[in-house]
């Protein structure tokens, strides 16, 4: 009786936190803890995860490019489950009908909307498209990327131009577009996906890593502009990720990250509280091969 009668106080008490309500867990901290202990002896209770199980509030609206396949679909899959709206977008749009599926599914609402994030009239029309859909703009995941890698003089003119039109100018479109609307409602999240190769450089990836750094220069100097609001910007700056991305190439995927690990990373930063503002964050796979 004793057993059921705390899991039912530690049940209703956590349940009772709200998104924004994290700092609360401090306070009640002791108490839950004394619960814990009183049922199974000394036990670590892991606050993230009661934390990221946390429901928004209310639905979120949340716009996610190179949402078809990897990172951007398994962080649609990963947000579902908390009942929000997408508007979800990439080039192929019989793969996004297919993710959308897998977001109704698992209780989200989803609109797709399939373009080119490097072309400026594809960006607003998708735009357009989502505010008149979901209403607003909440979240803004800006997920797709390009990546041709080898010995710079290999690179073709193309290959150079296909990676800055995704990897940058796509992001800066897609920011040009949302600022407005989060600057005016004071509230926004935008999370852009870079690399591990965005904080160093390396072989085989110099026109990639270009890209990426860029992206950290350009997020960088948006977190400077919105100083005393409350729209954030981060990026995600991942290792190797097992994703499509790497069919074919005859890679060893044992020791990469799956884009479940990133997507969790995702919500994290759009789960924090008011009072915290991610800046980025680095994940690297959890068994890393010696150098």
């Amino acid at each position: 009786m004793l057993f059921s009668r705390r899991i039912s106080e530690l049940s209703n008490s956590l349940r009772n936190y709200k998104l924004n309500d994290f700092h609360l867990m401090e306070l009640n901290f002791k108490r839950i803890s004394f619960f814990m202990t009183t049922i199974i002896g000394k036990i670590t209770l892991n606050i993230g995860v009661v934390y990221m199980n946390s429901n928004a509030e209310q639905p979120l609206r949340i716009i996610i490019t190179g949402a078809s396949s990897g990172i951007g679909e398994a962080t649609a899959l990963e947000l579902a489950k908390d009942k929000h709206q997408f508007y979800l977008t990439a080039r192929d749009e019989e793969k996004l009908e297919q993710v959308a599926q897998k977001v109704q599914a698992l209780g989200g609402q989803a609109y797709i909307g399939a373009g080119d994030v490097g072309n400026e009239e594809d960006v607003e029309r998708l735009f357009t498209d989502s505010q008149e859909k979901m209403g607003g703009i909440d979240v803004i995941i800006a997920n797709a990327g390009v990546g041709y890698f080898g010995p710079l003089e290999t690179l073709t003119i193309k290959q150079f131009d296909d990676q800055f039109n995704t990897n940058v100018r796509g992001v800066f479109l897609w920011l040009r577009k949302v600022l407005p609307k989060m600057k005016e409602q004071n509230k926004g999240q935008i999370i852009v996906t870079s690399s591990n190769l965005g904080l160093k450089t390396g072989a085989r990836a110099t026109i990639y890593a270009a890209t990426k750094h860029a992206v950290q220069a350009m997020v960088g100097g948006l977190r400077e502009e919105l100083r005393g609001t409350m729209v954030k910007a981060a990026t995600i700056n991942p290792g190797s990720v097992s994703t499509p991305w790497f069919d074919g190439k005859g890679v060893n995927r044992e020791n990469m990250l799956t884009a479940y690990d990133v997507a969790r990373s995702m919500r994290f930063i759009i789960y924090q509280s008011e009072t915290s503002d991610v800046d980025h964050i680095h994940l690297l796979p959890g068994k890393r091969t010696k150098k």
